[in-house]
């Protein structure tokens, strides 16, 4: 057993100490150790796809959606290191008053919204392609986003008032509202992956199902759902436990899982960008800069054969696209 949760006590002070019981003292252990965890994770996958990020990222003129992969990146795992302070053995040397530990809620509360909206985006995004030439799909996708948005900034309103927390900012309770932030992301996330699966299911009939761009797009979209409703579900049960302590245990794994999954996506299209586009090399070779990724294939399906390559386009402007069914998809870009 660790001595953090002994009962023994010494010169008058309990082994748990500077925690409150034996039951905070394991709340909070357990979350350090989480959050320590979900961090080196990070750092790991960023240092093993940086050879990627070179090749593929840096080359690239500055857009949107490039600003946004740094910035999904980087900003989580910046987030994380000083909340390694907060509710731990280092906690007492601070000394944080009750204003000091509201502070941080905010700071954590407001930090993962942001994350998650940013992140939503390069998700939408990816939808907008899948659903390119329907003009309503903008409309929908704009509406549902906005109610994401308002869910979070209600429930996150709502919620951090009604946090408690002892004196070294471990929390100690945690209103039910606070579900209202998770659930308006969860419920987000379950429409993006239906209209993903929707529109699979959709090309699958039409013969399209085999292109890789689309496959790609599919596969993306259905392992990044997975592991957020995974983590989001494993986070808000939390908030059923009595011992409220352990209410952070996932927090770190969020932010390191929305991260993730924002810059792992763009930095998969980039590469299937780069791989299926022979015009690739000249285009970096003579530095020529503009807002299209062209992705050719050869489609070979029943019923249906051409010779000449297909062209796929990814683009930030919607000028002269043609509609899915002609085989161009405008809207990710990460610039050339």
């Amino acid at each position: 057993m660790s001595p953090l949760l002994g009962h023994r006590q010494t010169d008058g002070q309990p082994l748990f100490s500077p925690f409150s019981s034996k039951d905070v003292a394991a709340g909070a252990q357990a979350v350090n150790r989480s959050s320590v965890a979900a961090l080196a994770f990070l750092v790991w996958d960023i240092l093993i796809t940086t050879d990627d990020e070179i090749k593929y990222i840096w080359p690239r003129s500055w857009t949107y959606t490039k600003f946004v992969y740094f910035f999904v990146r980087y900003v989580p795992m910046l987030v994380q290191i000083p909340l390694l302070l907060v509710g731990s053995e280092l906690s007492p040397h601070f000394h944080f008053t009750p204003h000091d530990c509201f502070a941080w809620g905010v700071y954590q509360g407001v930090a993962a919204a942001v994350v998650v909206v940013v992140v939503d985006s390069i998700l939408i995004l990816r939808v907008h392609a899948l659903y390119h030439g329907n003009i309503m799909m903008p409309r929908v996708l704009a509406f549902f986003y906005a109610l994401e948005i308002t869910g979070l900034a209600v429930g996150l309103g709502l919620a951090l008032p009604g946090i408690t927390y002892d004196n070294v900012c471990v929390v100690k309770g945690v209103p039910g509202t606070l579900i209202i932030y998770g659930a308006a992301s969860v419920l987000f996330q379950f429409l993006l992956f239906g209209l993903t699966l929707h529109k699979f299911i959709q090309a699958a009939r039409s013969g399209w199902g085999d292109v890789p761009l689309i496959l790609l797009l599919v596969r993306d979209g259905t392992w990044a759902f997975f592991l957020l409703f995974f983590i989001y579900v494993a986070q808000l049960s939390l908030y059923a436990l009595k011992n409220h302590a352990f209410s952070g245990v996932f927090y770190s794994w969020l932010l390191t899982a929305f991260s993730f999954s924002g810059y792992r996506i763009l930095i998969n299209l980039s590469r299937f960008g780069e791989r299926t586009n022979p015009r690739s090399v000249q285009r970096h070779s003579t530095r020529r800069t503009d807002t299209n990724i062209q992705f050719t294939t050869n489609i070979r399906s029943a019923g249906r054969s051409t010779d000449q390559s297909e062209s796929y386009e990814l683009s930030s402007s919607s000028r002269g696209g043609r509609t899915f069914d002609t085989s161009q998809i405008s809207t990710l870009s990460l610039g050339k």
